[in-house]
This record gives structure tokens, C-alpha cells and sequence, in this order.
């Protein structure tokens, strides 16, 4: 799932600022939403624009916007990281400092938009830092903290997640919300991830 996906979505991002921004609005439909609903988040995104009802939770239109506007740099920023070190801890540190620059974005999610870049990183949301026997809050980030203190938080962060790698966190999380709750139309692993690609890649 993971060698599949992530190629296709890292390929479709490469492409433009523009196909970042999809995966960027993608990744902020996730936060405190089924995956199931990100599809139609989305396409209403696309119809009203900053004023769309989905973007009424925390500080979701302002990360939104702050993205918009900054996809170009990002796009440039971002590549430039990932060909210095897709696999290297201080440099994903960096980039995920970096990402927190917008409103409302945790350092989980920011970690998921990198992983999406093929970078070693992954998404540690609720679920995986229950599997892990970690709390909710174990890796929150304090944007008033000395930059060194974040940089260390993240750098901490980006260990854990290597302890398996990218892809054992891409995959596993697939089968572990497959079926559930949330996702009901997504019954396995494979479909989880391939709607990943389908949400981002639709849009042309």
C-alpha cells in the first residue's frame, strides 16, 4: 500500500504548488473527522471556498488560508528539504517546524503532510499513540517555547516514528481504521490507502 500510494501522491505533489495545496487541504479535512468525509470536504471546499461549513472547527480556515497563500514557498521549501534528506531526523525536525508556522496545525498532522512526501515520518494521531501506549497530549507542540525546545520536541518525535519507518505506520494504520466507525466504505486496508490518492489526485 505504501509503495504504491505514497509514489502516486508524492509524484502528483511534485508536479505543482497547486497539487501540494490539494494534499495540504486534504490533510487539514483529516483533523477531528472520519476519513470518509474528507472526499466530500473537500469538493465543498472547492464550491464556497475559505466559507465552507467544514472549516468551522479551531483553526482549520485560517491553516487553510495560511497554506493557500504560502503553497508556492512551501512547494519549493519543502522539495529542497526532502532531496537534502527524506531520512534524516534533524532535517524532518526542521520541516516540521516549519509546517507548525500554520494555524492550528499539531505536530501529527504536520508529520502526515511530510509522509505524504515520501519524507520518514509518519502521522502519529490518537490511534497510533494509543497502540503505542502514549497520551493524546505526549507530543504537543508549545508555539511559545524557545525554537531550540521545539526543534527538540520534534526531533523526538521523528524517532519514534523511525523506529518502525514511514511505511510500517502508513500501512498498519490503513488495516487498523479500516471498517471502523469512521469509515465504514473503506472495509479494508487497500481501500483506506488508495482513497488517500484518490482525494488528492482528483483535482486537476
Amino acid at each position: 500500500m505504501y509503495k504504491r500510494d505514497v509514489q502516486l501522491i508524492e509524484d502528483y505533489v511534485a508536479q505543482s504548488p497547486e497539487h501540494m495545496f490539494y494534499m495540504f487541504l486534504f490533510v487539514w479535512c483529516t483533523i477531528q473527522k472520519g476519513l470518509s468525509t474528507v472526499e466530500l470536504q473537500m469538493d465543498d471546499y472547492f464550491k464556497e471556498g475559505v466559507e465552507s461549513r467544514h472549516l468551522n472547527i479551531g483553526h482549520k480556515r485560517e491553516g487553510v488560508e495560511y497554506y493557500r497563500q504560502n503553497s508556492t514557498w512551501l512547494w519549493g521549501r519543502l522539495h529542497y528539504l526532502r532531496d537534502m534528506g527524506r531520512n534524516d531526523p534533524e532535517i524532518i525536525a526542521e520541516a516540521i517546524l516549519m509546517l507548525l508556522d500554520a494555524p492550528g496545525l499539531g505536530i501529527a498532522k504536520s508529520g502526515f503532510v511530510l509522509q505524504c512526501m515520501g519524507f520518514d515520518v509518519a502521522c502519529m494521531d490518537s490511534h497510533n499513540l494509543k497502540r503505542m501506549g502514549l497520551k493524546e497530549g505526549a507530543f504537543k507542540d508549545n508555539p511559545k517555547a524557545k525554537r531550540a525546545t521545539r526543534l527538540k520536541r520534534n526531533l523526538a518525535y521523528v524517532k519514534i516514528c523511525q523506529q518502525e519507518g514511514s511505511e510500517y505506520w502508513w500501512d498498519s494504520w490503513c488495516n487498523f481504521v479500516a471498517g471502523n466507525r469512521a469509515n465504514r466504505r473503506l472495509i479494508t486496508g487497500d481501500a483506506v490507502s488508495a482513497f488517500h490518492v484518490h482525494c488528492i489526485t482528483k483535482y486537476k
